[in-house]
């Protein structure tokens, strides 16, 4: 490809932002879907692109419990693989919120295509921010979902990001992904995408009272990268119960903030218990908080954007 095509490919791809960890767990799905999900309920137009074969992105947003998931990653398959013009798997699951979905069998089946053709095609490396390029002045926002394994995959993302953002736990597993994928990152500096850019690391999953070992996470993260990495303010709470519940709802977590009972329907729960009734475990008022943390570093992701566009 040459460079004014690259160009071209780089003019329309400029808010392509890509969640990725070298392990999986790491909370980077959940992460991606709420902040598209907040971006998407600003009024943004928003497209997600699910590149983890086990699609998870399709429980967060729903599609899994009502069994609107079948055949997700067909689409992706056919525009990279096929030449086919990309059209979300499903379109409007939210409010201005587009999905690509994943699945197994599609997915893998994109992999093994890759890897043949990375192999005798060296512009096969920009597949996905072909099959974008066409569509892509349609959203304000293009998140990608990155598989923690699956080096095509997540070599032609790195290809068709503007910014990467790392979600880390404070666990040694979750670091040592961090790490492998801020290797990855510079490989497709180096190789594929000069202009990619690493918007920062997302401490998540630390303890709010834990005061100590939030300090520690972020030390080590800046140790990673060898000194002062762009880490955001904003640490995502552990928070077990309402991330729980809002996956099996399939509800992001500021939706879910609207099923938090009040204090009149908590005490009107209480008496229906006290009487012997069966009342179902109401959401956790911890889900508040947890919202306030994904508003917090979704408010913080599109000031760093925002703040490079200005300098550009």
């Amino acid at each position: 490809m040459d460079s004014q095509e690259l160009d071209a490919l780089r003019s329309v791809l400029s808010r392509v932002v890509a969640f990725g960890n070298g392990k999986g767990g790491s909370l980077k799905t959940t992460l991606s879907s709420n902040v598209a999900g907040l971006a998407a309920d600003s009024g943004m137009r928003v497209l997600v692109v699910d590149l983890d074969p086990q699609g998870n992105m399709s429980e967060d947003l729903g599609l899994t419990q009502v069994g609107q998931d079948k055949d997700a990653g067909e689409s992706l398959y056919e525009a990279i693989a096929r030449r086919k013009t990309l059209v979300p798997s499903h379109p409007n699951v939210r409010e201005n919120l587009d999905l690509v979905g994943a699945d197994s069998t599609n997915t893998e089946a994109l992999v093994s295509w890759l890897q043949a053709n990375m192999l005798r095609d060296e512009d096969a490396v920009y597949a996905l921010a072909r099959a974008l390029q066409p569509i892509a002045d349609q959203y304000s926002l293009i998140v990608l979902d990155l598989p923690p394994g699956q080096e095509q995959l997540i070599r032609v993302a790195l290809a068709a990001a503007r910014y990467l953002i790392i979600p880390t736990q404070a666990d040694i597993s979750s670091l040592k992904g961090m790490e492998l994928m801020g290797q990855r990152f510079a490989k497709a500096r180096a190789n594929d995408n000069p202009d990619l850019e690493l918007l920062g690391v997302a401490a998540v999953c630390i303890p709010e009272a834990a005061k100590v070992l939030r300090n520690e996470t972020v030390a080590a993260i800046h140790r990673s990268f060898g000194g002062e990495a762009p880490v955001f303010g904003t640490i995502v709470r552990h928070a077990a119960v309402p991330a729980t519940d809002a996956r099996n709802r399939g509800l992001l977590v500021h939706e879910l903030e609207t099923f938090v009972p009040s204090q009149a329907e908590t005490f009107a729960r209480l008496r229906q218990r006290a009487a012997g009734s069966q009342v179902e475990r109401a959401v956790s008022s911890t889900a508040v908080k947890l919202a306030s943390d994904f508003a917090g570093i979704t408010e913080e992701i599109f000031a760093a954007i925002a703040k490079r566009e200005a300098a550009a």
